[in-house]
């Protein structure tokens, strides 16, 4: 996806107060909250403390969300895990 990688150019010139404006600008309220609960499932899920279920109940979310998080984590070439 030519986009990604332009967007991806673009973010590694920005500090993080550009990043996080960036993101706040292009996507809406509803997006950022997906996200950010994105993000929450493969934090949860990589500090392995609560289970696949806990997880989708705290956050509110379903567990086909959850279980996709799992499988990104358990893939061995993820830059996910590097990230986290």
């Amino acid at each position: 996806m030519k986009a990604i990688t332009e967007i991806a150019e673009k973010l590694s010139k920005m500090n993080k107060k550009e990043i996080e404006q960036f993101f706040k600008e292009l996507l809406t309220l509803s997006e950022t909250t997906t996200l950010s609960k994105r993000w929450q499932i493969l934090k949860m899920l990589a500090d392995k403390k609560h289970t696949q279920r806990e997880i989708a109940k705290d956050l509110g979310v379903s567990l086909c969300k959850v279980t996709r998080g799992a499988k990104i984590l358990k893939d061995k070439n993820t830059i996910i895990k590097k990230v986290i």
